[in-house]
């Protein structure tokens, strides 16, 4: 049975530019004639919170968000669409060392990083907005602002990460797709491969690796 949809894709662009490989990943990526909604000044949380009001004015029943340093396989959406489930998130990685999987289980004061990751659908409490797929009606269950930064025994936490417990105590289920790999762009691309390799690294064998 194919679900009905009207897609919004919500990009907070905090630069007056995108990187020329997020630009080429757009193009190819396919779009399901969404809805593009930018954001285009303020604070972070400010524009993810600017575009979900937009997309609940245009009765939109999903928004994608997306962030301009990332590169996404092409058929990012349409896998993320089929789970048919209220949030879910391709894979991602911080892009700075360790290069960690945005993965989290555990309660909002003491969040344990999944790893090794599982290999496919995998339910978690938290993970990153960089190619996140919510179910607008999240929003209508979540008192507004719905993204903002919060403490964690005197850290600071990230929109992001804050959403997500927030999502979880209103009772949602939160999932990612660990077969759809992202990169996330810094000097180097942050994908699977490196991931990989550091972690071979760091328990001392480099074998299979050449530099």
């Amino acid at each position: 049975v194919q679900v009905k949809f009207k897609l919004a894709i919500g990009i907070p662009l905090s630069w007056n530019y995108v990187p020329s490989d997020f630009f080429h990943s757009w193009t190819l990526l396919n779009k399901h004639g969404a809805e593009i909604i930018r954001g285009e000044s303020g604070p972070i949380h400010e524009m993810r919170n600017a575009i979900v009001t937009r997309s609940l004015q245009l009765d939109c029943t999903h928004l994608l968000f997306l962030d301009a340093d990332m590169v996404y396989p092409p058929d990012s959406i349409t896998r993320l669409l089929a789970h048919n489930v209220d949030i879910v998130s391709a894979l991602m990685f911080k892009r700075l060392p360790n290069f960690e999987p945005i993965l989290f289980t555990g309660d909002k004061y003491n969040m344990t990083q999944i790893d090794p990751v599982p290999d496919g659908l995998v339910e978690v409490a938290a993970t990153g907005t960089g190619c996140l797929l919510i179910n607008t009606k999240v929003f209508d269950a979540i008192e507004p602002p719905w993204f903002e930064f919060g403490q964690n025994n005197g850290k600071p936490v990230g929109e992001d990460i804050n959403f997500c417990y927030n999502a979880k105590d209103a009772g949602f289920k939160i999932y990612v797709d660990t077969t759809v790999r992202t990169e996330h762009l810094t000097m180097t691309r942050v994908n699977w491969n490196l991931y990989e390799m550091q972690k071979s690294m760091l328990s001392g064998g480099k074998k299979g690796f050449t530099f």
